[in-house]
C-alpha cells in the first residue's frame, strides 16, 4: 500500500499547486482593483475544483488510514 500514499500525496501536491494558482490570480485581481465577472467566475471554479479535489483527497486518506488499522 506504500505505492498509494505516494499517490495521495501527489495528489495533494497538485491541489496546494492549485491554490497557489488562485493565490496569484487574487493578488492580480488586489492590484487591479476592480473584478470582470469573466475573472470572478474563473476564480470561483478553479476554487470550486480545488475544494472537491480536496476534499477526494481526505476521502481517500481517512479510507487508507483504516484500511492499514485492520
Amino acid at each position: 500500500m506504500r505505492d498509494g500514499s505516494y499517490v495521495i500525496v501527489d495528489r495533494l501536491c497538485e491541489a496546494t499547486t492549485q491554490l497557489l494558482e488562485i493565490i496569484k490570480k487574487q493578488e492580480e485581481i488586489i492590484e487591479q482593483c476592480r473584478i470582470s465577472d469573466e475573472l470572478h467566475k474563473e476564480l470561483n471554479d478553479m476554487k470550486n475544483d480545488v475544494d472537491q479535489k480536496m476534499d477526494l483527497i481526505e476521502y481517500d486518506l481517512r479510507s487508507y488510514r483504516r484500511e492499514r488499522e485492520e
